[in-house]
């Protein structure tokens, strides 16, 4: 056993000591800016399950700020092709969100195949976003579908996913939701069966024009997401959407984007292109229905 700090007690060796701090538990959006504002070095806290885990690491927050009081922090709707998700949403509110469900079905299915049962129905959308730990897949889809975070109270409005890991840290207040647009959407899947190591969320949309992008996002436990990203011009001849994309070529075309960066002690970078072309051309069998026969996707 030993002491606790300001003398609070005894608590196990295996236990860490952590300093009183002030907690506030705002009830609108309104007042969490105010307290936001007021501590622009605050601690926010969604689930806590990240938290907890910060702190085992060396965190001590002296002023804490919960949001789990705010309701509409944990709305999700749908209006005008964009879909709305709150930052207070769990990932297992998520994956069963009539709204999800109904406009991206594919987005509730890759958000219903993460974490643990735990975390699960504690971690947040907010906080797996913000804790910019690069094994969390939720900035990898999310980047694919060239989602928008919200924020208010802070020095941004608004912040792509894709740019978590671009620029120094500023203090964005608080978040308060993710925004996708739905409309030019054409095809979404995400690809975790090489988890760690590595995985893939790809987004295929149009454009007026009826030009192709696909945008792979490449993730790992070890390194921060890649995004990788190719257009396809369409045909002045026509034809359905996806007419003009080959799986096998457009998927090395993605691969060979990642940069030397992308090694590490579990691949070199050219088992990491070799492995992200793999599950990019699984990803763009399932959006074309191009598999060839005998192959296996």
């Amino acid at each position: 056993m030993r002491g606790q700090k300001l003398g609070a007690g005894l608590i196990a060796q295996s236990q860490s000591a952590l300093p009183p701090f002030v907690l506030h538990r705002p009830a609108s959006l309104g007042e969490a800016e105010a307290l936001v504002r007021q501590h622009p070095h605050a601690v926010i806290a969604a689930g806590c399950s990240d938290l907890m885990a910060q702190i085992r690491e060396g965190l001590e927050p002296q002023v804490l700020i919960s949001l789990q009081g705010i309701k509409e922090l944990r709305a999700v709707s749908n209006d005008a092709g964009t879909l709305r998700i709150g930052s207070l949403v769990s990932h297992y509110e998520g994956s069963r969100s009539p709204q999800i469900l109904s406009s991206l079905p594919a987005l509730a299915a890759a958000w219903g195949s993460i974490a643990t049962v735990r975390i699960r129905y504690r971690g947040t959308l907010g906080g797996n976003l913000l804790a910019r730990r690069y094994r969390y897949e939720m900035p990898v889809i999310l980047s694919a579908l060239q989602a928008r975070m919200h924020f208010q109270g802070g020095d941004l409005a608004t912040l792509p996913v894709a740019k978590l890991w671009e620029g120094e840290r500023r203090s964005p207040g608080v978040m308060t939701a993710v925004s996708v647009d739905t409309a030019s959407l054409l095809w979404f899947g995400y690809e975790r069966t090489m988890r760690p190591v590595s995985t893939v969320a790809m987004a295929v949309r149009s454009n007026a024009s009826g030009d192709v992008t696909v945008t792979a996002v490449c993730g790992s436990e070890y390194r921060r997401p890649y995004v990788l990203s190719h257009t396809v011009l369409s045909h002045p001849a026509g034809g359905t959407a996806t007419a003009d994309l080959d799986p096998a070529s457009v998927a090395e075309i993605l691969a060979a984007q990642l940069p030397e960066e992308a090694a590490d002690y579990a691949g070199s970078i050219s088992y990491r292109r070799h492995l992200a072309s793999v599950l990019c051309r699984r990803l763009l069998v399932q959006a074309t229905g191009k598999q060839r026969k005998g192959s296996q996707p």
